[in-house]
């Protein structure tokens, strides 16, 4: 397993435990994994997607009809949007607040 696949899946990992905690704390959404990929399901049919793309060593986030591209930084210990350098979590938590139209925190 190279540095990019562990990363990559212990990120999954966490973010299935904060997603368990997110609908149990009463946010309104599910989630499945399939393989790599992440899916997190609304109500209204809307999906967000977490997913690899292993040969440029990134993170996707689909989410509210936006895509963004995450790389791994040694520094900040986690996943960084190549574009505004925002962390996947709080990228995460302000996509999920905007669609559930409430504050959730991962």
């Amino acid at each position: 397993m190279n540095d990019f696949t562990a990363r990559y899946d212990a990120t999954i990992t966490d973010l299935e435990t904060r997603l368990t905690n997110a609908i149990d704390e009463g946010s309104a959404f599910d989630y499945e994994k399939n393989g790599d990929v992440l899916t997190i399901e609304f109500e209204d049919g809307e999906r967000f997607i977490v997913s690899p793309n292993s040969p440029v060593n990134q993170l996707w986030l689909s989410a509210n009809y936006a895509g963004y591209r995450f790389n791994w930084s040694n520094e900040a210990i986690g996943w960084i949007n190549e574009k505004t350098a925002e962390p996947l979590l709080l990228q995460l938590e302000r996509a999920l607040s905007e669609k559930l139209g409430k504050a959730v925190s991962l």
